[in-house]
Order: structure tokens, then sequence, then C-alpha cells
């Protein structure tokens, strides 16, 4: 194999592959990246197996082939070598890398070790603004948990809602609950619903953000697939029964405070100083927050917002409530309860597409 490419493009390309590379891998062929030329494309993969990466570039292609060496070897050099071009030739079980006054030698892992990545077949099934993907992700991925005791809440359900026919991206923890509705291009009469994993959700967002305008979704064998830019990224499903969440959504309209989102996330944060446990108490227009650590001291605040309603006193986690509010768009954030003991209802003003329940905590 031998092709000659811009090194910031080789660069950039390892960077995105490098993320699925496992980091501790039972199989030293996972802590590699397959890199693969034919024609005038560059393909480099990398998996561990829950999900996979393949990022294709364009290159001067003098000599097809393949070969896999380690991931963190290859981002290195590549990322420190002078130069803007980079020239990559294989042979004698090394890769040779060299480019304006360097050379460096990487010993090759044998290619044919390296699991299959599944490949794209067929038309997408469904299509999203990149924009809209990364919303969906950042405010509902804080929700998800990252205990792998218990993998269904490590996912991200993806469903159809019927209602609005949009795609609802849901998350929980079973301590907050978060979900988004995103337009999509395609049909939802023949979605299946499915958990993916939420570490994947966040990776496709990223990938997104910066390589393409929009992203195509298709699911076959029992992974599913996203594909943006020259970037194909894919997941294995998380089985297994996602909670009713529906079940669990309070009105949140017997008390409702309408406040300025930064004002409020600047509050509590202070608040949170004296720890994570903070009391809210809303009447008459003011937000009252209260922290204490006896060790420590205590903290009081007021802020003035728009109350509905009759006047009551809960206590949250602190980050949990933050988190919720900075999923928020736009400048005016809602909370509603209904009982202090019942869970708190986050939304923007204007918004729809976004919610966020958060159950409280018992303060003495």
């Amino acid at each position: 194999m031998i092709f000659t490419c811009k090194k910031d493009e080789l660069r950039e390309s390892i960077q995105i592959t490098l993320r699925a590379v496992a980091t501790r891998a039972t199989m030293p062929i996972l802590t590699g990246i397959l890199i693969r030329a034919e024609g005038d494309t560059v393909f480099l993969h990398s998996t561990n197996l829950e999900m996979g990466i393949v990022k294709k570039m364009s290159a001067v292609v003098e000599e097809g082939g393949s070969t896999a060496v380690s991931a963190r070897i290859i981002g290195d050099i590549v990322k420190n070598m002078p130069g803007e071009e980079i020239t990559v030739t294989t042979g004698d079980r090394f890769m040779s890398i060299s480019s304006e006054g360097g050379k460096f030698r990487i010993r090759e892992m044998t290619p044919e070790d390296f699991p299959l990545i599944p490949e794209w077949e067929g038309e997408a099934k469904l299509s999203i603004e990149a924009s809209e993907m990364l919303r969906g992700a950042v405010q509902t991925g804080k929700a998800s948990s990252a205990d792998e005791k218990r993998p269904i809440l490590t996912g991200t359900l993806v469903e159809r809602e019927k209602e609005s026919q949009k795609l609802r991206f849901v998350t929980t923890d079973s301590y907050r609950l978060a979900w988004r509705d995103l337009e999509v291009e395609g049909s939802l009469n023949g979605w299946e619903d499915c958990i993916i994993p939420t570490k994947t959700m966040n990776e496709v967002a990223r990938a997104a953000e910066s390589h393409g305008e929009r992203i195509d979704i298709r699911i076959q064998d029992n992974q599913v697939l996203f594909r943006t830019g020259d970037t194909l990224i894919s997941s294995r499903l998380i089985e297994g029964q996602f909670p009713n969440y529906r079940q669990l959504i309070p009105e949140g309209k017997r008390m409702v405070l309408k406040g300025n989102k930064n004002e409020l996330m600047g509050a509590i944060k202070r608040a949170s100083i004296f720890g994570n446990n903070v009391r809210m108490e809303v009447s008459d227009g003011a937000l009252r927050l209260k922290a204490e650590t006896p060790e420590l001291g205590d903290s009081f605040e007021e802020v003035k917002v728009e109350t509905e309603g009759e006047g009551m006193e809960a206590g949250f986690n602190s980050i949990y409530l933050m988190e919720g509010i900075s999923g928020v768009e736009g400048e005016i954030c809602h909370i509603g309860l209904d009982d202090p003991q019942k869970p708190a209802v986050i939304r923007g003003e204007e918004e729809s597409d976004f919610t966020y329940i958060l159950m409280p905590i018992r303060l003495k």
C-alpha cells in the first residue's frame, strides 16, 4: 500500500476514528486503526465492538492495500510531523510514514484480525439536520446514566412520536428524565423504536457538528448506522425494555415559576457552594434559594420571578437542576410543581420540544 495525502486531513481523520478505539482491550487489535486504500480514497476504521467508525478521505493512491497499526502511535506521529504532505508505505511488517525531513516506522498488526464494521446498505431510512441532532443529544444526554450495571439506562430511547410525527430522544437515570422531539425527513411509519447507547449519540452529534449538514440514519442487522459527511458511525442496539416514562410525567401546573435562565443558573450555582442540596421556596413573585452545610456555613438568595398558582417549597440536587435549566433554549425558563414530593417539570417558554423532569429530594 502506498498513498500520499495532506497531513492535516490525515490528522483530522485519525482524531475522529480515535473516538471508537478501545482504551482497555483484551484484544490488542482493538487498540488499532485499520487503514485501507483503494481508488483515490483512504478509509480509516476503528471499533471497540460496541461502536464503529469509518472515516474516508481523499488521497493519491499509488498502490492499494490495507493494514492495521496502533491508533495512539500513528496519532502522535501524524500530529507532530513536519511538512504539509505525508506519504504512507507498507511492507516487511512495518508501516512507513514520511514527510519533509522526517520518517517513522510502526509495527503493523494483522488486518485480517480486525473486526468487521457494518457497511451502509440501501437508502437512508431517516435524515436529520446536524444542528437538530446536536441539540437533541446535548439536551437529553445529561439525564442518561453511566452505571453499566443498568445498561438500559445508559441508552437513549429513539422512538416515533405518533402525535407530532417527530423522532423523540428519551433518557433517564431514574433521578431525572429528559426528552426532545426532532424534525426529520423521511417516513416514520416503519420506524422501529430502539435504544441506542448515549455515548454513540454524543459521538454522532460531535461528528455532525463539524463535518456534516445532515445525518442519515438506518437500522440493519440489529445495528444503527449514522452517516454524516465522510463519516460512518455504527453501533449495537441495547436490548431490553426502556422504562414506561409516560407514566412518570407530572402536570407541573399547581405552581409555575418563570425566570431568566441565566439568573436562575447563577443563583443556583452560588447556592451550591454550600452543598448540592438546595431548598427552593416560591411565593409572591420571588424564588428564595437556601443551602446549608453545618460545618461550613449557609447561603440565602432571592431571585425575582413570575409565579402562577400557590406558593410551594421543595428541595433538589443543584447539579441536576442546573443541567435541566441549561438545556432550555431561549432566555426564559419555566419550572412547574404539583407537590413538594413530586417531580418538577422544566421547559422553555416558547418551545415544547424539550422537557426535563427532576425528582425532588427530602430536606431536613
